[in-house]
């Protein structure tokens, strides 16, 4: 994904999204599910801020039939650009549930609930209307889904209508009973474990029911934790859920997944400084040296993190250098004394993000994780979407 001459525009930064990075990776987690477990892709949070609208029909291309979402918005801009794609067969998914009111919406979009408690449960059973929901249990999360007590709930009232031979759950058909993972990343957490066990003795209350278990982290554990689907999604975006921390046979995993994310930004300007001079915002960085300085031009507006002041590096002209002092808001700065004067010039720009720094290195260093990195980029720089759509551009 390197790009030497980056187009910038009327931006100063730019980032490019390789949308064949993301569908290749999905084929990928898909090969490795087999014929027998479905491959869904979860593009909440605006496609972990990359461009939902844009991604969720390549992926169809790819062969994707169910999409995961957070809440409603969400979900009606998924299904727009998969029904104008010409893939209205698929699924989209609503994390959070259907709230009151959103009743007439959900049908009219399309849209399946992931019902959460036993409110939502009764309140869609009395409609009468019919919907095809996901339940979502609880197995450790504390969180979203049926705890212990609703579970108790839920399985009295299918005992009880199943004495007169009614539908259990009057016009809810459950098509999916899910459950997340919270530790599945961590290969020496026994989390994983132990929510496989409560999932698998809770998948007798739903017999026959497809079931699901594997966030990104699940896929990559092995078949046990596949069921009937998988529902990845920072490792669509080309990260191990692990990141920095990967180790192992998580290490071989991460190379197989493609970066989908180069960010770079313009160089705004050189100065020279000399030994004891402060840089940036209350002269956190004291140079011990006289120094070459570039201005860059992203920062936090840009959702550059600030944490990254004296911490992270930047590629300009084929080598790593540190950015010094603090971050700004429009701008980071950057010692590139060890870079060839001429290089730095002839290049022009900064890659902040990209094969030399990548995703994992950065969330670490900015003391978070990749998917606050991603789903933070700001909307100041420029888009590109590389692949897929071909020519398609986005300021």
């Amino acid at each position: 994904m390197r790009d030497d001459n980056p187009d910038f525009g009327t931006a100063d930064s730019l980032i490019t999204i390789d949308i064949d990075a993301i569908t290749g990776n999905w084929r990928m987690l898909d090969a490795r599910n087999g014929d027998d477990t479905e491959t869904a892709a979860v593009v909440k949070a605006d496609g972990y801020g990359l461009g939902a609208a844009i991604l969720a029909p390549r992926l169809a291309d790819a062969g994707c039939r169910t999409f995961f979402v957070m809440s409603l918005a969400e979900a009606v801009t998924i299904r727009r650009a998969l029904d104008d794609a010409g893939y209205a067969e698929t699924r989209v998914f609503t994390l959070s549930g259907c709230h009151p009111g959103q009743e007439d919406d959900f049908l009219a979009f399309r849209i399946n609930p992931v019902i959460n408690n036993i409110e939502q449960l009764r309140r869609l059973a009395a409609t009468g209307r019919g919907w095809d929901a996901a339940i979502h249990v609880d197995t450790g999360m504390t969180r979203l889904g049926l705890d212990r007590r609703e579970l108790d709930t839920l399985k009295t009232m299918m005992e009880d209508a199943g004495k007169d031979g009614d539908n259990p759950l009057g016009a809810v058909n459950p098509c999916l009973l899910m459950s997340h993972l919270t530790a599945s990343e961590d290969p020496h957490d026994d989390a994983s474990a132990r929510q496989l066990a409560a999932f698998t003795k809770l998948r007798e209350l739903f017999p026959g029911i497809p079931a699901s278990l594997g966030n990104s982290g699940g896929t990559l554990l092995g078949g046990d934790y596949r069921f009937d689907m998988t529902r990845p999604g920072i490792a669509l975006y080309g990260l191990h859920p692990a990141g920095i921390d990967a180790e192992g046979v998580q290490m071989e995993e991460a190379a197989t997944l493609t970066p989908a994310v180069t960010w770079q930004a313009r160089i705004l300007q050189h100065r020279t400084a000399l030994a004891g001079d402060k840089v940036g915002y209350n002269g956190t960085h004291v140079l011990d040296r006289d120094s070459r300085i570039a201005t860059v031009g992203v920062g936090y507006a840009d959702g550059y993190p600030r944490s990254l002041g004296n911490r992270a590096q930047v590629e300009i002209a084929g080598h790593l250098a540190p950015v010094v002092g603090r971050v700004s808001m429009d701008s980071i700065t950057v010692d590139v004394t060890s870079i060839d004067a001429g290089k730095v010039d002839a290049a022009g720009h900064a890659t902040l993000l990209g094969p030399a720094y990548g995703l994992a290195r950065m969330a670490h260093d900015a003391g978070t994780i990749g998917y606050e990195i991603l789903t933070q980029l700001g909307q100041r720089p420029k888009r590109r979407f590389k692949g897929g759509q071909k020519g398609q551009t986005g300021a």
